[in-house]
């Protein structure tokens, strides 16, 4: 069954916006909804709020009721592997089972310029990456969880309570463009595997990677179709073509012509029948889920039009 994601809004809203979001979410029919683990903006002024991942994930475990809560993706570098699993599995006893814990290297540079956080090469913060990965898979199944790495180390550092998704929550790990190290990180450690939604690859180039990573999960001895695959994706949905113009308008660069940015593969812009063609496509790739990006989500009509005229189509 393919399942469907919202990525809720966090720059220049309040706490109340979202939670109405995900709330309209829930109601019309998405499988699940995910926050972005950043510190400042990475487009338009620094100085825009920007709500912290985990806190209002926190939050909204206690005001919904069947949403999957998802992190797409946490940065492990903001947190101490440990403390994070033990943070994840007390989220995933509050929401009553519904964590999906997207993890992974960290890669905006500025922030961590900002907040005066290492920033080490990318080999590196991915071998950090494979360690977390380990010590958290370790606290959420072992008595007395202990690992001795390079980076990390723990010495039965006990996880009670543990978390109530068996064998555990679900883990994304999140990459188009990355190399060897990304993908033998995915087959070795991950539950899912997820593209995220700046950038909609082609048919053609989204089944290559998946060859490639079909490749590593057999070089670790895994079978492939035990991996979950997501794809992010950008989306101006309108109910006619003259509101879609609407939104094009509002949303193009200024330099992008009407034509080419409704046409642009970087995206979907289009009516609801259009919309399930396309997504369609990719389902018969092999996506069994989408976590969908729309510029205008805090219109809970785009969130309504989507629920009725495109999930039923695809499910």
């Amino acid at each position: 069954m393919v399942k469907f994601g919202v990525h809720l809004p966090q720059v220049a809203v309040d706490y109340d916006t979202v939670k109405s979001v995900a709330l309209e979410c829930e109601r019309v029919g998405f499988h699940s909804v995910w926050l972005t683990d950043h510190l400042l903006p990475i487009l338009g002024p620094a100085q825009q709020s920007y709500l912290e991942c985990w806190t209002t994930l926190s939050a909204l475990a206690e005001r919904t009721a069947n949403l999957r809560l998802g992190t797409m993706v946490l940065c492990n570098l903001f947190r101490h592997p440990p403390v994070l699993a033990k943070m994840a599995s007390t989220l995933d006893v509050i929401s009553r089972g519904r964590l999906e814990l997207g993890l992974g290297a960290g890669w905006f540079k500025t922030e961590f310029d900002s907040y005066g956080l290492p920033f080490p090469k990318a080999s590196v913060r991915i071998a950090m990456l494979r360690e977390a990965l380990e010590v958290i898979r370790k606290m959420w199944s072992d008595e007395k969880p202990t690992f001795q790495g390079k980076y990390y180390s723990i010495n039965e550092a006990l996880c009670n309570p543990r978390p109530i998704q068996k064998p555990n929550p679900p883990i994304w790990i999140g990459t188009l463009k990355g190399g060897k190290l990304m993908f033998e990180t995915i087959a070795r450690y991950a539950d899912g595997w997820a593209v995220g939604s700046w950038y909609l690859p082609s048919i053609n180039e989204y089944k290559q990677k998946m060859e490639q990573l079909r490749f590593y999960c057999s070089e670790a001895g895994r079978e492939f179709g035990s991996l979950k695959k997501a794809l992010g994706v950008g989306c101006i949905l309108a109910e006619n073509r003259t509101k879609l113009d609407e939104k094009t308008k509002k949303f193009r660069p200024a330099q992008v012509s009407i034509e080419k940015y409704e046409t642009t593969q970087t995206q979907i812009c289009g009516l609801p029948d259009e919309c399930v063609e396309i997504l369609r496509k990719y389902v018969d790739a092999g996506v069994d889920h989408f976590m969908m990006d729309f510029p205008d989500v805090t219109d809970l009509e785009t969130i309504r039009l989507f629920g009725d005229h495109v999930i039923p189509f695809l499910k």
